[in-house]
């Protein structure tokens, strides 16, 4: 689970809306609809609020908005508290650099364009204040290296190799069927 830290503005295609999966994963969780995810380490600043569906409501409401700006169809009916405000969750500085390399290395490998987005630099999405500090303690740390994505081995075809010679062509040997119109043809 990731639920970025980062203004949704920043984030391509595919994190923006594996975090609007994963933050309505975490709404469920929160409220207990789940039996899975109850410890995941993300969602310890959630419960760390005064109001938690609140403040993964308020969370959301940003992924969505930033999302109505691109064109996409998130279903804001899916939020179960909306427009409630919350106070800003306490976010280390060095939380949201860590969040800000990782998706670089991410973007890199699977959507070189988007880089110029990232080229501003880190901002913190309007649920969260930037305070000093390291990484999280809930964060799981990474190596922020992310291999590109191998490519497929071509494989073999089984189509006929093209000719390579501009000699005659070589008809394969293949049986004549008897068809309606050949039939008609040979009896004419």
């Amino acid at each position: 689970m990731r639920l970025w830290s980062l203004d949704p503005a920043l984030l391509d295609r595919a994190a923006l809306i594996a975090c609007w999966r994963e933050g309505l994963l975490a709404q469920k969780v929160l409220a207990g609809l789940t039996k899975g995810y109850t410890k995941h380490p993300q969602l310890e600043r959630f419960r760390a609020t005064p109001d938690p569906p609140a403040a993964i409501g308020h969370f959301l409401e940003s992924l969505y908005l930033e999302a109505v700006e691109r064109g996409y169809n998130f279903d804001i009916s899916r939020i179960g508290v909306r427009g409630v405000p919350v106070p800003p969750i306490p976010l280390h500085q060095g939380q949201l650099e860590y969040e800000y390399d990782w998706l670089a290395t991410k973007v890199r490998a699977r959507d070189a364009d988007w880089l110029g987005v990232l080229a501003a630099g880190p901002r913190a999405a309007r649920s969260f204040s930037v305070v000093p500090g390291g990484v999280e303690s809930w964060e799981r740390v990474q190596d922020v290296v992310v291999k590109p994505t191998p490519k497929r081995p071509k494989l073999e075809s089984t189509a006929p190799k093209k000719r390579t010679s501009r000699g005659p062509r070589q008809l394969p040997d293949i049986p004549r069927r008897l068809t309606r119109a050949s039939a008609k043809l040979e009896s004419a």
